[in-house]
């Protein structure tokens, strides 16, 4: 895997810590994405393994389709005011509320902040940014390849898990030679990328199906059809009984369509708040429209928060 010389400065930095420190406190951030638990959870699983004491932090509900990693269910909810870490390593996320407000910068003596978001800031005691990189796990395994650490099955299956999905399957466009060349060397370890595969894309709720089916009659395309977007509504989901982390995989729908240039997902939070996700073909920065917004992400795949109702918030993003 080749690292430049500031990425290789970083990652001895890290080491140094993670050799000198003896309790972890590991998060990503709200609403988890396949990419930070993954990640989180193979991080835990080593430094516990090297005699150290690792915890994973998540305020939201693990999705149940990634369910199968090992040591979702040992996830916390919170640390506790009275906590105090050597460490607290932070994956993707843009500062300790996007974690959900789960632990103060006081409760930890040194902060490894860990992402691959065009969107962020160097609020750790390291920082090891690399937008190129498709995935946070891709970074982490470069972390632990520096260190000599070999990875044992469940690890190497829940860094393989952050790639393939931050990658959209290895077709997104930062899908990278480094990006083929940590899962190669993640399959060393005997993981079946095929079991992986069908738990995340082949296995669902009934009732997950059903709101893709009901969400899908209603895409819809503007702009001289360069644009589609799917609305999702509370309504939606209690029709088909579907949880509120289950309507995620909906957004790759939009993309399908000949001509489309970007896709988007409006999701009803309440009356007068929109999620708004987009994904966007190569040519097309959909990062620099929700960042108008206050949002984040990635040129081809980001989103925001709109304090207004769905149509107004289809609107507002229409015209931009």
């Amino acid at each position: 895997m080749n690292l430049a010389k500031n990425d290789l400065k970083k990652i001895v930095e890290i080491s140094k810590i993670i050799k000198q420190s003896k309790t972890f406190f590991i998060a990503g951030h709200i609403k988890p994405d396949c990419d930070s638990i993954g990640s989180a959870l193979a991080l835990a699983s080593v430094l516990n393994r090297l005699g150290k004491k690792a915890y994973v932090y998540c305020v939201d509900e693990v999705p149940d389709f990634l369910k199968f990693l090992k040591g979702s269910n040992e996830i916390k909810k919170s640390a506790k005011k009275t906590d105090v870490f050597d460490c607290a390593i932070i994956l993707e996320s843009i500062n300790f509320s996007r974690m959900g407000d789960i632990i103060t910068p006081y409760q930890s003596k040194k902060v490894i902040n860990i992402d691959h978001h065009l969107t962020y800031t160097n609020f750790g005691t390291v920082n090891y940014i690399v937008p190129s990189s498709s995935s946070v796990a891709e970074l982490v395994l470069s972390i632990l390849d520096y260190m000599k650490i070999k990875l044992i099955r469940s690890e190497a299956e829940n860094l393989y898990t952050g790639i393939l999905t931050d990658t959209g399957r290895f077709q997104q466009i930062n899908t990278t030679p480094n990006s083929h060349i940590a899962c190669a060397k993640l399959m060393e370890y005997g993981i079946d990328v095929n079991e992986i595969y069908k738990k995340i894309y082949e296995k669902g709720s009934i009732n997950a199906l059903k709101l893709q089916g009901i969400a899908l009659c209603g895409i819809k395309t503007i702009l001289d059809d360069s644009v589609s977007y799917i609305v999702l509504t509370k309504d939606m989901f209690k029709k088909s009984g579907a949880k509120d982390n289950e309507g995620s995989g909906i957004i790759n729908y939009t993309l399908r369509i000949e001509g489309v240039k970007v896709g988007c997902i409006f999701k009803e939070i309440d009356e007068k708040t929109t999620k708004v996700n987009c994904r966007s073909v190569r040519s097309f920065d959909v990062l620099e429209v929700v960042g108008r917004f206050g949002g984040g992400g990635h040129k081809n795949a980001a989103g925001c928060t709109i304090k207004e109702g769905i149509n107004a918030s289809i609107k507002i993003i229409s015209s931009v």
